[in-house]
């Protein structure tokens, strides 16, 4: 698989079909054409570009010749009933369906409520993984505004011997009310989870702008790290 910008991965997938027919349906979502897909020989080392060509700004594609026409026609995956049933019991065993824990209380509240729980918020999809558990993009059903929750397993806390410093974490995420840090807005307990629920950042991590850039200019290095003083700052007050 081809990655702009990046360098290639290779997967090994049992339901290959499947598989194609799920990212052919995503790119043509998304870029409104088919996702090219190249016939080439076993060998794929000349067509594979590795970190070093990334770095050079080179892309080993195969020739547009290559582009297997047959294989490119855009026919998005439906599951069978019997692949539907599956993976619905399959969601419902998995860890990210948090239904199970809609009846948590809210250990604090950044607005005063005293009756948000989780079952207030819709998750919309995964957008980070930890040691100790997951990220989530939440919605609160009530005004629609947007959060980042964390879900921290209590077994793997104690595990790894965690849990002095996730209260630290708690603590910090309580009294931070800063423009550059992400402060917490409710906390969530169950039996198994903790839940953190923070503001959500839009934008992604510096580390990936900085691969995108390479080098930043002096300004640009300016501004991050005033942002970074600044919030230091506030910490150490």
């Amino acid at each position: 698989m081809h990655v702009k910008d990046e360098y290639d991965y290779r997967f090994i997938c049992e339901d290959r079909d499947r598989l194609f027919d799920s990212l052919k349906a995503v790119y043509f979502t998304k870029m409104n054409k088919n996702l090219p897909i190249y016939d080439v020989p076993e060998n794929l080392s000349q067509y594979s570009t590795s970190k070093k060509d990334a770095k050079a700004n080179k892309q080993m594609l195969p020739p547009e010749s290559l582009i297997n026409h047959d294989e490119n026609v855009y026919e998005p995956w439906q599951p069978s009933s019997d692949s539907r049933s599956s993976f619905a019991s399959n969601q419902s065993s998995d860890d990210e369906n948090l239904d199970m824990y809609a009846d948590t209380k809210p250990q604090f509240a950044k607005d005063g409520s005293t009756s948000v729980t989780l079952a207030d918020f819709q998750i919309k999809k995964v957008i980070g993984r930890g040691s100790f558990g997951k990220v989530f993009l939440v919605q609160k059903k009530s005004d629609g505004s947007v959060f980042a929750m964390k879900s921290l397993r209590k077994d793997v806390i104690l595990d790894y011997d965690q849990v002095e410093s996730t209260k630290l974490e708690k603590d910090i995420l309580l009294k931070a009310d800063h423009p550059f840090l992400v402060g917490m807005s409710y906390v969530f307990m169950t039996e198994q989870k903790i839940f953190f629920v923070m503001r959500f950042v839009r934008g992604g991590e510096l580390f990936m702008h900085l691969r995108q850039a390479q080098r930043f200019n002096e300004e640009r290095a300016k501004f991050y790290t005033i942002q970074v003083a600044m919030a230091l700052g506030h910490l150490h007050d």
